[in-house]
């Protein structure tokens, strides 16, 4: 069986279990398959910074709010932004398809990446963590000030629900197939050359500030589709929404699963997202042997930072380990063969 057979009967699989979720799923366990996708688009394009790229980041929430401000005032009702907003006639008045409000959404991700982060290139290591983690605050303070944009607080609401199980794996699967075909051209080969070594990079004629841009442009791109998707199935958008807490759980996703790999990513968002969802009801209090459990709020949480520890002891890289999960399947059927 050829690669592309592989690949077909795959999509084939996908296809199916898709068409049985959205059939006999409904309500929350709809929702949450659904969210799982978005939340794997978000941790992709962030791998492609912070993996490939070995830059890493934490300003995505900002440039994430961007893009997901801007996809809400885009699709939301004339109606509804001329009562609760103070909008220029145009903007009041604009209202778009989700697909091209979708695509201006990650534009204007990657212009707020680039002007925002393109100054902190200069520092490196912890400062420009340190940098990048306050394009979150800046970005957080103003959407809560500018009331007339964003509502403030209070937040947009009555936002219009595009976002379905087909939109979030027919998006999923075409990020994966770009990051897959990105990564073994050239340009994939100048982002990862700079992942191990910028100095010897750049001496080997690589422009590094030039790649730098172009991995924040892709990626910022990546999560900017992902906040669109998001706030139309949320249905909802306030300054908190892409806030720390947001960010950390992405970066811990790809610990997880193995940082700069595609099949580990998904496998770190897959962990988090459904394990944070579904073990949610035990914070509420539950028996155990006969014995009462009380109310502990934040249990998951905690239940989610040990798993982190217990793999990042054991496994430093990730569960994947720096491998994708195809090529471990191929080198067990190569080993197979040689005995």
């Amino acid at each position: 069986m050829n690669k592309t057979t592989k690949t077909l009967l795959g999509l084939i699989i996908l296809f199916g279990f898709l068409l049985l979720a959205n059939t006999f799923l409904r309500g929350y366990y709809l929702r949450l398959v659904i969210l799982f996708g978005v939340t794997a688009i978000v941790a992709l394009g962030v791998n492609v910074t912070n993996g490939y790229t070995n830059i890493f980041s934490l300003g995505f929430g900002g440039t994430m709010m961007v893009a997901g401000y801007t996809t809400a005032l885009l699709t939301l009702h004339p109606a509804y932004k001329k009562a609760i907003l103070h909008l220029p006639l145009w903007l009041e008045q604009l209202q778009l398809s989700f697909p091209v409000a979708m695509v201006f959404a990650g534009i204007l991700a990657v212009i707020a990446s680039i002007i925002l982060l393109l100054p902190a290139f200069r520092l490196q290591g912890q400062y420009f963590i340190l940098a990048s983690m306050g394009v979150n605050i800046v970005m957080g303070n103003l959407a809560e000030n500018l009331r007339s944009v964003t509502h403030g607080d209070m937040g947009l609401r009555s936002i219009p629900a595009f976002t379905n199980i087909w939109w979030a794996y027919g998006i999923l699967v075409l990020v994966v197939y770009f990051i897959h075909r990105l990564i073994k051209s050239k340009y994939g080969r100048a982002l990862i050359a700079i992942s191990k070594d910028q100095e010897l990079a750049a001496v080997m004629g690589i422009n590094v500030v030039k790649y730098k841009i172009i991995s924040f442009a892709i990626g910022s791109f990546i999560t900017g589709l992902g906040a669109a998707l998001w706030v139309h199935l949320v249905l909802t958008m306030n300054p908190k929404a892409f806030g720390l807490v947001y960010v950390f759980q992405i970066v811990a996703m790809l610990a997880i699963g193995g940082i700069g790999t595609i099949s580990g990513t998904i496998i770190g968002a897959g962990i988090l997202t459904l394990g944070t969802e579904l073990l949610a009801p035990i914070q509420e209090g539950f028996t155990l042997f006969g014995l009462a459990i009380p109310p502990v709020f934040g249990l998951v949480n905690v239940l989610m930072a040990v798993l982190l520890i217990i793999i990042m002891i054991y496994k430093p890289r990730g569960l994947m380990n720096g491998r994708e999960i195809w090529d471990v399947i191929g080198l067990k059927k190569s080993k197979g063969g040689e005995i």
